[in-house]
């Protein structure tokens, strides 16, 4: 039992050995990342990347607003269909946000200062890619968001009890640069949910809040993993 299981493992491995050998390329085909099974794409692979975010709100009534610089970083993963065509998942921390005037205390110690608004969000974005050269490429799909924290100033605001929705949806479409296994993009983020419940109630007194949007443009380096 021993020597046939030997020699079926033995088998197995010189046919792999030279299925690989007998493909263009060998086992680092730049055409070939499922053994020939799935596709024969150039478009498949997996990485890293991370960059600058440009982030503004749009609708809504806030007062003396202003544009937040911040970051995203996170994860990929993109599977071809063809050479042309290809889906790219993503796993994003992404920071967006804004400046605007705040108003604090009460009566006559009201006092009215511009702070930092930050959102921080987990987001995951399915994109379609397609490639209009071997190293240029447009992305454009739905994105849905996690609202995981915010600041305001230098406090952490509790989401629910400060009428922050906590689930966020949008679009993402943009252009990327992919020299070896180097990417360099820029993409345009859009909400279509809401920042604010702009209704809400605590302790019996209902609340109004502004109907404002996230909006972002952002610029971005990536590493990936390609055979």
């Amino acid at each position: 039992m021993k020597k046939t299981l030997l020699i079926l493992l033995l088998a197995v491995a010189s046919s792999t050995a030279a299925f690989a050998q007998a493909r263009p390329g060998g086992t680092l085909s730049s055409k070939d990342y499922t053994g020939g099974k799935s596709t024969d794409s150039g478009n498949t692979g997996f990485g890293v990347k991370g960059g600058y975010n440009f982030s503004r709100p749009y609708g809504g009534d806030l007062t003396n607003v202003s544009a937040y610089h911040n970051f995203h970083a996170g994860v990929y993963g993109q599977f071809g269909f063809n050479n042309f065509s290809s889906i790219q998942v993503e796993l994003l921390y992404n920071r967006k946000g804004y400046n605007s005037d705040i108003a604090t205390g009460t009566g006559t110690a009201v006092k009215i200062t511009n702070q930092t608004t930050r959102l921080d969000y987990f987001e995951l974005p399915i994109l379609y890619v397609a490639n209009v050269t071997d190293n240029v490429s447009f992305h454009v799909g739905p994105q849905v968001s996690l609202l995981t924290k915010v600041t305001q100033g230098d406090t952490d605001l509790a989401l629910a009890s400060n009428g922050f929705n906590s689930i966020d949806f949008g679009g993402v479409a943009g252009a990327e640069l992919r020299v070896g296994p180097a990417r360099v993009g820029a993409r345009y983020d859009l909400s279509f949910g809401k920042v604010f419940d702009t209704s809400y109630k605590v302790s019996g007194s209902t609340i109004t809040l502004p109907s404002v949007h996230n909006q972002v443009v952002q610029v971005y380096v990536g590493i990936g993993l390609r055979q």
